[in-house]
């Protein structure tokens, strides 16, 4: 048997297993092309480390507000509708990058983009889950597939921004997003999904209007999927590894680029974790047979804090620091299927949409403060420093997040140690 799978043991359709495996490639190769070069191009028309900062957290700011309705209407109209006007939007914001090279531009340009491949991104990932029934093994192989993607993005990134031009780099961001929109129209909603939810808003534009806006209710039906304990500890979890992205999309690639890394260097590092991490979303069902999931979920997000943390002791040396990147890939590659798994397990097939949309506004809540704070600190006490004190902080969390299970979850099936 493949995983830990539900009550249900059929095994998904093979086709849906597989358009959903290529749709996460695509997505979430998505996030990662604008998640490198960004901060790239910020750099190049002149922005300070606070600057990039403030630039790399605008990408999560509609997200950390708006994700949740995203997610939950997904679970309310089918989710391939979202998710191409997402790809759609993509296509057309990156070309602007370029065009219009200043600070301002970029932040609102950030929050189109951001919302777009957070909300596509949320989107597959739903389909996934109502697909594979929340089993670690298929998500692992999901994760697999995806960061195919997150692996070629920065290395092309880096060799279109060396040996091209920034126009050029841009554009290849929405022939990306096309490819996205494509697997999209292919990849097919759950039978169950399309029947109940699938058709579009009838009635007046109003009441098409009323159906589509925000609704205060659906955020605290969502957010009461926290009073589940197996979803609030996987939720914190995922806040805690979420910072090592939002380090990494920043003042990480400030760093790089003062110790005098180029663009294809930097995008060597990107790809080592992505392809480590690729390879060790095929070992989380394997090590959850071994490791009970809490305790490896803690284990890993503290391992994976650490070793974005320490890139000041690496000295700038190119090896050492693709050697921290290897692992911490394989680390986090093992981390993110045991948290998916937990909570589509604890979620149920018709609330993953809100549940993945949760879990991706508090992720977004870290990148919108993160990426400044970290910014600031850089410019005022140096780089180096903003690694070290946001680690200490971030491992004391860590712990006490290992406390919390240790106390609060009872002993199952899938207890805590």
């Amino acid at each position: 048997m493949n995983g830990a799978m539900s009550a249900d043991v059929s095994p998904p359709p093979r086709k849906a297993l597989y358009l959903s495996y290529g749709a996460g490639l695509f997505s979430m190769g998505l996030m990662d092309v604008l998640l490198f070069i960004v901060p790239l191009w910020a750099i190049h028309i002149g922005a300070s480390a606070t600057e990039v900062g403030i630039v790399a957290g605008a990408r999560s700011v509609v997200p950390f507000i708006l994700a949740i309705h995203g997610g939950v209407l997904m679970d309310r109209f089918g989710t391939r509708r979202i998710m191409a006007v997402s790809a759609v939007a993509v296509m057309v914001s990156a070309p602007l990058y370029p065009e219009l090279p200043w600070i301002p531009a970029l932040i609102v340009l950030q929050l189109v983009t951001g919302y777009a491949t957070t909300i596509a991104w949320v989107g597959v990932q739903t389909v996934m889950a109502q697909v594979c029934r929340g089993d670690t093994g298929y998500l692992g192989t999901f994760n697999f597939a995806s960061r195919i993607g997150t692996f070629l993005a920065p290395i092309l990134m880096g060799l279109l921004w060396d040996f091209t031009n920034p126009w050029i780099t841009f554009l290849f961001v929405s022939f990306w997003a096309a490819a996205l929109l494509a697997f999209t129209f292919l990849t097919p909603e759950p039978e169950e999904q399309t029947a109940r939810d699938g058709a579009a808003p009838a009635g007046s534009l109003r009441s098409r209007l009323r159906a589509v806006a925000p609704r205060r209710a659906d955020y605290i039906e969502t957010f009461a999927l926290m009073l589940i304990p197996a979803i609030a500890i996987s939720m914190a979890g995922g806040f805690l590894r979420n910072t090592t992205s939002a380090v990494q999309g920043s003042i990480y690639v400030v760093y790089l680029n003062e110790v005098g890394l180029t663009g294809t260097a930097i995008g060597a590092l990107f790809a080592a974790i992505e392809g480590a991490s690729a390879i060790g979303s095929l070992l989380a069902g394997r090590s959850q047979r071994v490791i009970k999931p809490y305790t490896l979920m803690v284990a890993t997000t503290a391992l994976g804090i650490f070793l974005i943390n320490v890139t000041p002791i690496l000295g700038g040396i190119f090896a050492l620091l693709f050697a921290a990147q290897l692992l911490r890939g394989i680390i986090q590659g093992i981390n993110q299927p045991v948290l998916f798994g937990l909570q589509a397990r604890a979620a149920g097939r018709h609330r993953q949409g809100a549940t993945i949309a949760l879990r991706v506004t508090l992720n977004r809540l870290v990148s919108v403060t993160l990426p400044p704070v970290m910014g600031i600190i850089a410019d005022t006490a140096g780089i180096e420093a903003s690694f070290y004190w946001l680690g200490g902080v971030l491992l004391a969390l860590t712990l006490a997040l290992g406390l919390w299970i240790r106390f609060a979850v009872p002993d199952g099936p899938e207890d805590r140690w």
